[in-house]
């Protein structure tokens, strides 16, 4: 009986401790990818798009001009990517991808320079590629503004 204990307690404690099955970082990419590939083919969102000037940090001066589009469903009103240009003395393409009103991907484009990539998971951050921490902050908290005014006038 003391056997049969002792085995069960060994069984419960490696099955416990077990590894658990977490998503792959080369999955999650995959999956990622999937997802980018499904918003950018569907014609069927509806776009929005609003332009202004960008001025200095004073408010005063422009500096140069901003495009901003919005993508989503215009029955559920989810959200699907929001791509916002602007256009100083260099153009940057910033790319916001959404699903479940939840962001999953970043992507940020500037002539000559490598490609920025964010992969977010469950609102964490799992790869960034060519991505500086105060950027990645800085994407991350463009993307959560973009959103917010997005609810707000839907």
């Amino acid at each position: 009986m003391k056997n049969y204990l002792s085995l069960i307690f060994l069984l419960l404690t490696v099955f416990s401790c077990g590894t658990k099955t977490n998503l792959s970082t080369d999955a999650a990419i995959a999956e990622t990818e999937k997802k980018v590939s499904k918003i950018d083919a569907n014609k069927d969102l509806k776009e929005t798009k609003t332009e202004g000037a960008l001025t200095d940090k004073e408010g005063f001066k422009d500096v140069g001009i901003f495009k901003y589009y919005v993508f989503f469903d215009e029955n559920s009103k989810e959200l699907s990517k929001i791509k916002n240009i602007e256009i100083i003395d260099k153009t940057i393409i910033e790319t916001y991808y959404f699903s479940d009103n939840k962001l999953f991907f970043i992507v940020s484009e500037l002539a000559n320079t490598p490609v920025k990539k964010i992969y977010i998971h469950n609102k964490r951050v799992i790869v960034k590629e060519h991505v500086s921490s105060e950027e990645e902050k800085l994407l991350l908290d463009k993307a959560n503004r973009f959103q917010k005014a997005f609810k707000k006038t839907h």
